[in-house]
């Protein structure tokens, strides 16, 4: 069985060329709220079903459409998904979507977006013949959403969306690349 979630056509290209792709209307959600989020729900093992999109609505700017697979591609879309039609996919169980049925999501449902950045993550190989010196590349892995929340970080979980509340780490071998952020300025 194929892939049949409403009006989905999935997007996919390499994730840094997906980002760049949508930078204007990721940064076109920066003031906006999330209203609504949704997950495809694997009804006979009671759990989420990672491999098809995660569904975000904003108030005055529709609907986010945001899927992972393989190593590094990346689909989003706007506007396609009916949340109202039971999707199918290549298994044999039974698929429905849920509102908010993580909680990374259920807790940023309701919150106002005040930064958008593609998380990224330092990939580094070594050669057997030349020992000491890597190649090393930063690849795109996540899109985090800083919200009035605990913000909402949408990544490849290795073929898979993986989902988590909270700032993902900006260190040696993670970073945050802000594609947008509020016009606030900390206190600090």
């Amino acid at each position: 069985m194929s892939v049949d979630v409403s009006g989905w056509q999935p997007d996919w290209l390499p994730a840094s060329e997906q980002v760049q792709k949508q930078s204007p209307a990721l940064r076109d959600l920066v003031g906006r709220t999330i209203t609504d989020a949704w997950v495809v729900w694997n009804l006979e093992h009671d759990e989420w079903f990672a491999d098809l999109p995660v569904v975000l609505s904003f108030d005055g700017r529709g609907q986010l459409e945001v899927c992972w697979q393989k190593f590094d591609d990346l689909s989003v879309t706007w506007d396609s998904i009916d949340t109202r039609v039971r999707p199918r996919a290549w298994v044999e169980w039974l698929l429905e979507w849920r509102r908010a049925a993580h909680p990374a999501l259920e807790s940023n449902v309701g919150m106002s977006v005040h930064a958008v950045a593609v998380t990224e993550h330092l990939f580094q190989t070594e050669r057997l013949d030349r020992p000491g010196l890597p190649s090393r590349v930063w690849l795109a892995g996540g899109l985090w959403f800083g919200t009035t929340g605990p913000g909402l970080h949408i990544f490849n979980a290795l073929d898979e969306n993986g989902l988590d509340a909270g700032t993902p780490a900006d260190d040696s071998e993670h970073r945050l690349t802000t594609l947008t952020q509020s016009h606030e300025t900390s206190g600090s």
